[in-house]
C-alpha cells in the first residue's frame, strides 16, 4: 500500500529520517524524493503554468495589477500544489537591499539572565518582529550597549534601518554620525534643544504624577519613590525615572505638600545588594511611609516577594504600586496596581516610523519627532484605600538621611 506524505518541516523530516532503521532505505529515499520534488525554481513553475517567469514573479510578490485575475489564480494554485519556496537570495538581489531591520538592545545588563527575558523588553521585541515581518522585512536582534559594536554590526550586515531600545541620548548621536541609515529610538530621553531624531517614548512625567495623585487621593500621607538607577541624579534628564520623579514631586505640589528627600531611594542593579537595601529599608520602618511607588513592575514584584518572605501584609500594612503593566503583575497575588503602558504599540509605532523614514529616501536631516504614548492607572489589589484627607496630619520634621546613603 502506497503511503501518502504530507508537508513536514525540514527539522521534523530530518528527525524522522534519522530515527528510521538503516535497513529501511526505501523509506529514506521516499522522504528525500518528497523534498526534492517540493523545491522548484521560478522557471519550473513558469513551464508548468505556461506563462513567463516574470508573470510568476509578479504572482509571488502579490502584484495583481500586472497579472489578469484568471492567470493570477492559476499560477497561485500551481505554487501551492508544488509547495514552492521562494529563493530569498534572489529576492534580496532584486530589491537592491538587504531587507534587514536591526533591533539593538542597548541596555547595561549586569544580570546573569539575558535582557530578552525581561517581560517589557520581550513584549517590545514581539511587537517589532510582528510588524517588521508584516511589512516584508526581516529582523536582526542584537544586544550590546557599545555603539561602536552596533555600528560594526549594521555595516557588516548592510541593514536598511536600525531601531535602538534603551540607549542614552549621547549613544544615539554617536551612532547616527557613523551610520547613513534611518535610526529610530525607543525610550531615549532627549533634551529640549535636540534635533534630528525620531523617538517613541512614553508620558513618563504624567505617569509618575497620576500614580502619586492616585495614592494621595486614597489617604496615603507618606509615599516612598523607589527607582532603578543607583547613584544617579534624580533630576538627570537622560534617565526615564527622572521624568517619573518630577511627576511625583508635581503631584505633591498640587496637594500643597512636599515629600522628604529620604523617601526617594535608588536601588542597586545587583539583586543581592538590592535585597540588603530592602532589609535596611524595613529596619527604618520604611521612613513611616504607608505606600511605595516603584518605577518598574519587575522591581515592584520583587519587593512584593520580599514582603511575603518577611511577613509584611500587602496592602494592609504597606501599599505597593508599580509602572509598566506587564502580565506578571496581573497574575501575582495580590495583583499589582500599576501605571499601564501599551508595550506592543510602542514597538509597532517604532517600526512604522522607521519605514516612514525609509520611504523618504533616507533624508539626512530629520525633524524633531518625540512621540509620547499615553498611560493609565490599572487599579488592582496592592493599594489600600485609607480614606480621609490626603494632607499630612503633622508638620514635616527635619529631613532624615537616606538609609541607602
Amino acid at each position: 500500500m502506497r503511503k501518502e506524505f504530507t508537508a513536514l518541516s525540514l527539522r521534523d523530516t530530518v528527525i524522522e529520517t534519522r530515527s528510521l532503521p538503516r535497513r529501511d532505505t526505501l523509506q529514506r529515499k521516499k522522504i528525500r524524493r518528497f523534498w526534492r520534488k517540493s523545491l522548484h525554481s521560478i522557471k519550473d513553475i513558469a513551464k508548468l503554468a505556461k506563462v513567463s517567469p516574470s508573470t510568476v514573479a509578479n504572482v509571488i510578490h502579490g502584484r495583481r495589477d500586472r497579472v489578469s485575475g484568471e492567470t493570477f489564480e492559476k499560477v497561485r494554485r500551481i505554487l501551492e500544489e508544488q509547495r514552492y519556496v521562494s529563493n530569498m537570495g534572489a529576492r534580496l538581489m532584486a530589491s537592491r537591499g538587504s531587507c534587514l531591520i536591526a533591533l539593538v538592545l542597548a541596555y547595561q545588563n549586569e544580570r546573569r539572565t539575558s535582557i530578552v527575558q525581561d517581560p517589557f523588553v520581550s513584549s517590545v521585541i514581539a511587537a517589532v518582529e510582528t510588524e517588521v515581518q508584516r511589512k516584508g522585512y526581516f529582523l536582526m536582534l542584537y544586544s550590546n550597549p557599545d555603539m561602536e559594536e552596533c555600528r560594526k554590526m549594521a555595516l557588516a550586515w548592510n541593514v536598511e534601518g536600525v531601531i535602538v531600545l534603551g540607549c542614552k541620548r549621547q549613544g544615539y548621536y554617536t551612532l547616527r554620525e557613523q551610520l547613513d541609515v534611518p535610526i529610530v529610538t525607543i525610550d531615549t530621553c532627549f533634551q529640549e534643544g535636540d534635533r534630528d531624531f525620531v523617538n517613541v517614548g512614553l508620558c513618563d512625567y504624567e505617569g509618575g504624577k497620576e500614580m502619586t495623585s492616585y495614592l494621595l487621593q486614597r489617604g496615603h500621607r507618606r509615599i516612598g519613590f523607589l527607582s532603578r538607577e543607583e547613584g544617579r541624579d534624580h533630576f538627570d534628564p537622560q534617565f526615564i525615572d527622572s521624568a517619573r520623579y518630577l511627576g511625583y514631586l508635581a503631584a505633591y505640589e498640587e496637594w500643597g505638600q512636599r515629600p522628604e528627600e529620604c523617601w526617594a531611594l535608588d536601588l542597586s542593579r545587583n539583586p543581592k545588594r538590592r535585597r540588603e537595601q530592602f532589609m535596611k529599608l524595613q529596619q527604618k520602618n520604611f521612613f513611616g511611609c504607608t505606600a511605595l511607588f516603584l518605577t518598574s513592575d519587575l522591581l515592584a514584584l520583587e519587593f512584593l516577594g520580599f514582603c511575603r518572605d518577611r511577613g509584611i501584609s500587602v496592602p494592609d500594612e504597606l501599599s505597593i504600586a508599580g509602572f509598566d503593566g506587564i502580565r506578571e503583575g496581573e497574575r501575582y497575588r495580590p495583583a499589582l496596581t500599576t501605571v499601564c503602558q501599551d508595550m506592543r504599540e510602542k514597538g509597532t509605532r517604532a517600526v512604522r516610523e522607521l519605514l516612514r523614514l525609509l520611504r523618504r529616501e533616507r533624508e539626512r536631516e530629520l525633524p524633531r519627532r518625540d512621540i509620547r504614548l499615553p498611560v493609565c492607572i490599572m487599579e488592582r489589589e496592592t493599594v489600600e484605600d485609607r480614606g480621609g484627607n490626603p494632607y499630612f496630619g503633622e508638620e514635616p520634621g527635619p529631613s532624615k538621611k537616606s538609609a541607602f546613603a
